[in-house]
């Protein structure tokens, strides 16, 4: 079967390993795959062809102007359909435009092709002002992947046809080796950071429990010496506030803003020696498992569908917890003994792209 996976935001993208994952398991799966994105960085070992779209690139500048951010998502839409003439199947992983988006839905179904969305986290599209448009795309793919039963049961009740919503686990990724930390602080560019540190990683918005962290962190009897804050900020809030620390705190805080380099993130999570995925909000997370797959254990919140990725090592915190209890759950996972993974969870992921196949 031939795929054309659409991933505007880039290969690894804001989504650490998942593309490689995922396109990895589609071709043990006896799949062809061709991935047009905006950026082939560390596009990994699977074999897919992939076209690097410039006019995604600007869409996903947020440098440029609006207008010209819209038509550069337009094009890059054009250049797909050019490649969907010989595909069977198009992949898509997140609607970033649904509007847009559902216009090049209807073309492609126009040319024969088949459609299947790996709706990941549709709830902040859901809030925006793109949220009906959203809605008004579920009733065009042929079939709708979520990543555990709380996820589908939200896409139904959106609209979408339960008979066409199935379930694939959120996979591990392949074990990564962590940069000694004098390494990892050179790629980053950074000072010495005092131990422990926590890190809180990727896009960074305020669902993602940073400001809650630093004033737990900032308490009497905190664990942790170090809070580093690494990714892009997304949305229209104030994370400087949020980052703004009390004159008689001993923590530090190392903030990397900036969209990082697959090595950059590699070195972020290596400088880490827990990671927290505080969520308010969601169904699964990239980081979690990146941090899996690097041997770190991770503080998550009981939200959406988090806790299917919990592991060995891991605390798993409800959505409303106090400062004395992420205190004490990282002082839990300081004292883990936690291992990445032998090999990334291909199980998972292999059942991801059989059950796709086999359906569509």
């Amino acid at each position: 079967m031939r795929i054309l996976y659409v991933e505007p935001i880039g290969v690894r993208g804001g989504m650490g390993h998942y593309n490689e994952a995922l396109v990895g398991a589609y071709e043990q799966a006896g799949a062809s795959l061709e991935v047009v994105t905006s950026s082939d960085d560390g596009s990994g070992d699977f074999r897919a062809k992939v076209h690097v779209s410039h006019l995604f690139r600007l869409a996903l500048d947020r440098s440029q102007p609006r207008v010209l951010r819209a038509i550069g998502y337009v094009g890059g839409y054009l250049g797909c359909l050019r490649l969907a003439r010989r595909a069977d199947v198009v992949l898509l992983h997140f609607l970033h435009r649904p509007a847009a988006d559902r216009w090049a839905l209807k073309a492609f179904r126009r040319l024969g092709c088949r459609l299947v969305l790996v709706a990941h986290d549709p709830q902040p599209v859901l809030a925006s002002q793109s949220g009906s448009a959203y809605q008004r795309c579920l009733p065009l793919f042929d079939l709708i992947v979520v990543h555990g039963p709380k996820a589908r049961a939200d896409i139904v009740a959106l609209g979408a046809s339960s008979d066409r919503v199935i379930v694939a686990p959120f996979g591990d990724y392949r074990a990564t080796t962590p940069l000694d930390p004098a390494a990892a602080r050179r790629t980053l560019g950074l000072p010495d950071v005092a131990q422990p540190t926590a890190a809180i990683i990727g896009n960074l918005k305020p669902g993602k429990g940073i400001r809650r962290a630093r004033e737990a962190l900032e308490g009497a009897g905190s664990p942790i010496r170090t809070l580093l804050i690494a990714g892009t900020k997304q949305g229209d809030w104030d994370l400087d506030d949020a980052l703004r620390a009390s004159e008689t705190t001993q923590l530090q805080i190392v903030r990397v803003d900036r969209r990082m380099s697959d090595m950059e993130e590699r070195a972020a999570y290596s400088l880490a020696d827990v990671h927290l995925a505080l969520y308010d909000s969601g169904y699964s997370s990239a980081v979690i498992a990146r941090a899996h797959s690097m041997g770190k254990p991770v503080v998550l919140t009981d939200v959406g569908d988090l806790a299917l990725q919990e592991r060995p090592g891991d605390v798993l915190l409800p959505a409303g917890y106090e400062a004395d209890q992420l205190r004490k759950a990282i002082a839990g996972c300081l004292k883990a003994d936690v291992e990445a993974p032998a090999t990334w969870d291909r199980e998972a992921w292999l059942y991801h792209a059989r059950s796709v196949l086999s359906r569509i």
